[in-house]
């Protein structure tokens, strides 16, 4: 089964933990595909809270952070951490998300 895992919430977020206990529910068992947005895409930056976390689940997983997202706050490529992939339109998203995956799951 191929799980898709939208993000928008920040590390500091509540959220985001509910984020990390689901991620580790499924990880290692199923397909997944996570995709940052809104203030989901701090959890992108390279030494931002809880990037170890990222970097864990980034050698399980793809990760794909939105460049308008990224733009909007500043944040630059050489910011995000390696293997993480940009997105560069919700078209993208949307045809992932109705295409490829078998649930979609969203914090």
């Amino acid at each position: 089964m191929h799980i898709g895992f939208i993000l928008t919430k920040t590390p500091a977020e509540e959220g985001f933990q509910t984020f990390l206990k689901f991620i580790n529910i499924y990880l290692g068992k199923e397909d997944l595909s996570i995709y940052l947005t809104g203030n989901g895409v701090y959890c992108a930056i390279e030494g931002y809270n809880e990037s170890l976390k990222i970097h864990r689940i980034l050698r399980k997983t793809k990760i794909y952070a939105y460049a308008d997202d990224l733009d909007a706050r500043g944040i630059k490529k050489k910011q995000l951490i390696p293997g993480i992939k940009i997105f560069e339109n919700y078209e993208t998203l949307v045809v992932a998300l109705m295409e490829e995956m078998d649930q979609i799951l969203s914090f």
